[in-house]
């Protein structure tokens, strides 16, 4: 007999916690994907020729199409050792949900600007031999007010 009100309490308990187990609430807004970039020695002219010829053109018609709504290259002038980045690429969504059909917009587009899988594929495999990418991270999204 005693085993059920035992029970019972350690129903409630568990029920009373469960709040603090939500996660934080946080207001909708657009995200960005920030990718740090170090150039490797001797390939800086090869790395921007990419970025121009290659990236800017897609990275403007994904924003034309309305898949990103801005998109930043950046650079770093001082260096804390010799495996630190030098260029930061970002590239912002509207929100996380942006992020979920992600390939199936932006395969079209790589497809028709390189013309093949394989001409796109290619230039994707010559990219490690100018550069190294250090991180790729999502911006986390703002938190809101916390409850009352």
């Amino acid at each position: 007999m005693k085993r059920f009100p035992l029970f019972v309490i350690a129903i409630l308990v568990t029920l009373g916690a469960l709040p603090m187990l939500a996660q934080e609430n946080f207001t909708l807004g657009p995200v960005s994907r920030v990718t740090l970039v170090r150039i490797k020695p001797g390939r800086t002219t090869e790395f921007w020729a990419d970025v121009r010829q290659n990236l800017k053109p897609i990275y403007e018609e994904y924003k034309k199409q309305g898949i990103i709504t801005n998109y930043q290259i950046f650079t770093k002038s001082t260096a804390e050792n010799a495996e630190d980045w030098n260029v930061g690429i970002v590239l912002t969504y509207q929100n996380y949900a942006a992020l979920d059909t992600l390939t199936e917009r932006t395969d079209p587009i790589t497809l028709k600007f390189y013309g093949s899988r394989e001409a796109r594929t290619a230039a994707g495999n010559r990219r490690p031999e100018n550069a190294t990418i250090i991180s790729v991270d999502p911006r986390p999204m703002t938190p809101a007010a916390p409850r009352p």
